[in-house]
C-alpha cells in the first residue's frame, strides 16, 4: 500500500488507455519509485541519468514518459539536498517561505 505521509511526494497519473501510475519520492532520497498498474504495480527505481529520469527496463509511453519527467522535476530540490548530504525543509512559518537547513 501507498501511503500519503509528511515528506512524500506522490504524483498520479492514468494514461489514455486507463492504466495508473503513482510516481512517490520521499525527502531525503536521491531515487524515486515508480509503480504501474499495467505491470503489476511492481515498484521500479527512478535513477537520475544525466538530469533525466530513469526508470530502467520499464516501457513508457510518451504521456508516460511526460508524467515521470514532471515528476521528476518538481522533486529536483529534495534530491539535490540528499545527494549533498544535507536536509532542507520548506518551511514558510519559521523563514517567510524560503528553505531552512536541519
Amino acid at each position: 500500500m501507498i501511503e500519503e505521509r509528511p515528506g512524500r511526494y506522490l504524483g498520479y497519473f492514468v494514461n489514455r488507455f486507463g492504466e495508473q501510475l503513482v510516481f512517490v519520492h520521499d525527502d531525503r532520497d536521491a531515487h524515486a519509485t515508480l509503480f504501474h498498474g499495467d505491470v503489476d504495480w511492481e515498484p521500479y527505481r527512478v535513477t537520475d541519468a544525466g538530469g533525466r529520469p530513469d526508470a530502467g527496463d520499464l516501457i513508457l509511453n510518451d504521456e508516460e514518459c511526460s508524467f515521470v519527467i514532471a515528476c521528476w522535476i518538481a522533486t529536483a530540490w529534495r534530491r539535490e539536498d540528499a545527494q549533498a548530504g544535507r536536509w532542507v525543509a520548506w518551511s514558510p512559518r519559521f523563514t517567510g517561505g524560503g528553505p531552512v537547513e536541519d
